[in-house]
């Protein structure tokens, strides 16, 4: 039998709840297993887990089905991380292939859990559990995401010395570029024109 336990977590002296909520798998095994995600209970009862950061987990035990949500739109990694985590449940036995299919929401994607028949092993318990199994392998891709950005973000907000340039540093002249604004658009393209026109006459 295998017991999931849901205790929210505390980040205060005080005792205040943070509102996230820390799961804990147990079995009858001398070594029970435990699973900390970052995750919330919704009103209806649905487990949303957020640790990754491209998308969204929501597993719904009403209605026995999985959907991912994109955490921010027009991201091209969304969907190849959708492709692996139905993949990785598929092949973990816990959805059925049939059923993956995009959702009813822009960029989400669904699939139902299969009716467990196995005698002390609960669906929901399952799909909870590998889950937290995909988190684990792509925790060094999450990780390297977030280095990245603050990378990009550090280079373009705190340059080092080589890589920036005081202001005044750079003479400015009168002109800059090759556009003349007393020029219409598309001035020097009609001249020309003309000039070969007449050239043919």
């Amino acid at each position: 039998m295998v017991n999931v336990k849901i205790v929210p977590t505390t980040t205060s002296p005080e005792g205040a709840p943070s509102g996230n909520l820390k799961i804990k798998i147990m079995s009858e095994e001398p070594k029970p297993i435990s699973v900390e995600l970052l995750a919330r209970r919704a009103l209806n009862g649905d487990v949303m887990i957020l640790d990754h950061d491209l998308v969204d987990i929501i597993i719904s035990p009403t209605k026995n089905k999985i959907t991912t949500f994109p955490k921010k739109l027009m991201r091209r990694e969304v969907y190849p991380v959708q492709d692996r985590y139905y993949s990785f449940l598929r092949k973990k036995g816990v959805i059925d292939p049939a059923s993956i299919q995009s959702g009813n929401v822009f960029s989400s994607m669904e699939a139902k859990i299969y009716e467990s028949i196995l005698e002390g092993i609960d669906s929901i318990q399952s799909a909870i559990f590998a889950t937290s199994l995909f988190i684990e392998e792509e925790r060094p891709d999450i990780k390297a995401r977030k280095h990245l950005h603050h990378d990009m973000m550090t280079h373009m907000l705190d340059p080092d010395e080589e890589e920036s340039t005081e202001l005044g540093e750079v003479p400015h002249s009168d002109k800059k570029g090759s556009l003349d604004h007393k020029v219409r658009p598309y001035g020097f393209q009609y001249m020309y024109s003309v000039l070969r026109e007449s050239e043919g006459k």
